[in-house]
């Protein structure tokens, strides 16, 4: 368990001692995501050890069972280092959440164990009782589904929708409508499903030259809607390849509507607030309220391999029509199709927002640039993917804490530069933990 000591991490927590404040932290990984809380090693990374382990595992256990509900699920195990002794507990993820300690549910934020906001602690209840906020209820029987109705009919081919199949689709429980079947209806009356459609004049947003804003439609309607606005603004042109002509989007067609899809279907639709797409002259951003879904590292999100749904309802089917295609696949997809351009999407995560940046496509001679004695193409990397590469040159190797000095980037965003070097084969990453590198590939000279 080497990882244990390459410092303290979203998951892993120490301790000199035992003090009450674990509690706090042991709620936290309970709702959130498994951790590890190290007693014996002080702030420092210094293995200090414990005198007493058989009395503060004791103590741990005590603690945890009167304080915290409801109870998690838990180990607690001495470690020798040296000759010190050390007690570590392994903190599990739980599906009966929220875990309260004093009445308050906790969640970690970097290093940090801080108390839930409203949404979030309304977010943990809904996955303790494993259901999503567009599962919950809507009573009004008033909603009309013409626009669903006619793409299930192109799509599925199902000439009416009955109250059986919007029973099937989760549109309908217990003879009463859901939230997702408000956000799909025609007149969807929930406000807090908007989407702002900007276009500004240059790279910056101080004029507007075109806006639409998307209230009270199905939110299949919007998804169409912006498309459509994307076609208005976004220019195309046709280039000669061998015997065949080819359109070239500056912003390519297939990462905008993945990126759209994939706000509307994830965002979070307790927060009041509209995703936004904005449209400047060298870049589309798509701005998503709410931040990652319970259950989901920015590791995971970015590598595009996991996906945790928020709203279920909406996804499956956005899914039957053919909006979106399999779960886990929208990241991958919108980094492939920049793969062979100058440019990469960008994908920013903060607590409250996730925001998506697709950069237009320009038209370059075929350059290269040095990596040590390797000529590689210079039009295959950005402005930050450059930096590193002249970084290498001169250094042979580059960790990520450097990478953010020299982009003065967060270390989100150092590691998306990185990983996107690491695809193009540029470099490869090398060691683990706190020894992480990345150089150039071996067996090239």
């Amino acid at each position: 368990m080497e990882f244990l000591f390459n410092g303290e991490t979203k998951n892993i927590e120490y301790k000199k001692e035992y003090s009450k404040s674990i509690l706090k932290t042991i709620s936290a990984m309970a709702n959130y995501q498994d951790g590890y809380i190290v007693i014996g090693i002080d702030d420092d990374s210094n293995v200090t050890g414990v005198d007493n382990p058989k009395a503060i595992k004791l103590m741990l256990e005590n603690s945890i069972n009167d304080n915290i509900l409801p109870r998690p699920y838990y180990e607690i195990f001495e470690k020798k280092v040296d000759d010190k002794i050390i007690v570590v507990l392994q903190v599990f993820v739980g599906e009966n959440t929220p875990y309260l300690y004093n009445n308050k549910a906790y969640k970690r934020m970097n290093t940090s164990t801080v108390t839930t906001d409203k949404i979030e602690y309304e977010n943990l209840i809904l996955k303790g009782r494993n259901i999503g906020y567009d599962g919950l209820s809507y009573n009004d029987n008033g909603l009309s589904f013409g626009y669903l109705n006619k793409k299930i009919r192109q799509q599925l081919g199902i000439g009416h929708l009955s109250k059986d199949i919007l029973k099937t689709l989760g549109l309908m429980k217990n003879e009463e409508y859901t939230i997702a079947a408000a956000l799909l209806s025609d007149e969807n009356p929930i406000h807090s499903s908007g989407i702002s459609l900007i276009r500004f004049d240059s790279d910056t947003t101080l004029n507007i030259i075109d806006k639409n804003i998307l209230r009270n439609i199905s939110l299949i309607e919007g998804f169409d809607k912006s498309i459509e606005f994307y076609e208005k603004h976004i220019n195309k042109k046709e280039v000669i390849k061998g015997a065949y002509r080819e359109t070239i989007e500056e912003v390519p067609l297939v990462a905008f509507r993945e990126s759209i899809a994939n706000a509307i279907v994830h965002r979070e639709y307790m927060v009041d607030a509209d995703i936004r797409v904005e449209i400047f002259d060298d870049r589309i951003e798509i701005i998503s309220p709410g931040g990652l879904p319970i259950g989901i590292t920015e590791e995971e999100y970015l590598d595009g391999r996991v996906s945790v749904p928020r709203n279920r309802i909406i996804a499956d089917i956005f899914l039957r029509l053919g909006i979106i295609e399999r779960l886990a696949t929208g990241i991958r997809r919108i980094k492939g199709y920049y793969k062979d351009k100058n440019v990469n999407p960008e994908f920013l995560i903060a607590q409250n927002s996730i925001k998506v940046i697709l950069p237009k496509i320009s038209s370059q001679k075929n350059t290269t640039v040095k990596l040590n004695d390797t000529n590689v193409n210079a039009n295959d990397m950005n402005e930050n993917e450059l930096k590193i590469v002249k970084h290498l040159n001169s250094t042979g190797r580059i960790s990520r804490k450097e990478a953010e000095e020299i982009l003065s980037l967060k270390k989100t965003q150092a590691v998306q530069v990185l990983g996107g070097l690491i695809d193009k084969g540029i470099i490869i990453r090398v060691g683990s933990g706190r020894n992480t590198a990345y150089e150039k590939p071996r067996g090239v000279n």
